[in-house]
Order: C-alpha cells, then structure tokens, then sequence
C-alpha cells in the first residue's frame, strides 16, 4: 500500500512537471516599431501582454508569436495552453532602436529626427505636441494611399 501511495505521488509529480511556466531568466528586448519572433515549446490558445501600449503580441500559429515593440519601456507576456496553463511567463524590454537619431530643442519644444545618410523627423513621445501630430497625419495618409494603391491593382 505505501509504495502506490509513493508510486501515485511521484506519476503526479512527474505529470505535472511539464504544465510549469517555462521561465528564464534574462529579458526578451525588442525595439521599438519592430518585430521579434517568440517561439514557444508547445501550442498556446491565448497570449496576454501586461501592458499592451507597450509592446503587442500576435499568435501565428500555435507555437509563434510575433512581439511587437510600441514605445519605451517594460512589460510582461504570459502564453496559456488550452487547459489555462502557463507555457511561458517573460519580461518584456522594448529599447530605442539602433539607428543615428538626434533630438532638437528649442525652447520648450522637442523635435525628433531618425538619421541614415538624411535626417527626417520621426514622431516620438515627447515630442511637440503639434509637430507630433502633423507627422502622424502625414504618415496615416501615406499608408492609406499605399493601402488604395495595393487594392486597386
């Protein structure tokens, strides 16, 4: 009787070894407005992101997700199996990406340019308010006339 009660607690021990949270002890770091590839040991039926302003995970398929860094700082991603265990439960890190910018001051007022061979300005947070959003809507349009361009060929 003692060695199945032994037997029973070492089959559920070792059962349930494998529905741990594979953690590690280093970061994951991703840039900002880039994307980084995660792949996981097993599939995932849900990914959640401490902070999604922050970084934003995408589900390929079961076992890839695609990180993408928003803005400055640090969050977590947590992937779940269908059973609602923990497959993987990281830190996030997004940093400044590795590119030449310069940051202009002038008054109280910010100015962002991102440098390769020509400066151009790059809206970032803290940035002029107004300067900022010009950007932004110079941007969107762009894209939208991509998006037009790609929809009518």
């Amino acid at each position: 009787m003692f060695r199945s009660v032994v037997f029973g607690l070492l089959l559920s021990v070792w059962l349930c070894a494998p529905l741990q949270a594979q953690e590690t002890g280093e970061d994951f770091a991703v840039e900002v407005d880039k994307a980084k590839i995660m792949r996981l040991p097993r599939t995932a039926s849900a990914v959640i992101v401490g902070n999604p302003a922050i970084a934003d995970a995408t589900v390929h398929d079961g076992r890839l997700l695609l990180i993408t860094g928003k803005i400055f700082g640090g969050t977590n991603i947590i992937a779940l199996d269908a059973r609602g265990n923990v497959i993987v439960e990281r830190d996030i890190q997004v940093r400044a990406p590795k590119m030449a910018a310069i940051t202009y001051y002038r008054g109280g007022q910010q100015r962002s340019f991102t440098c390769a061979g020509t400066c151009e300005p790059t809206p970032s947070i803290g940035d002029d308010k107004d300067h900022f959003n010009t950007l932004l809507r110079q941007q969107k349009s762009k894209s939208e006339q991509g998006k037009d361009a790609a929809l009518s060929d």
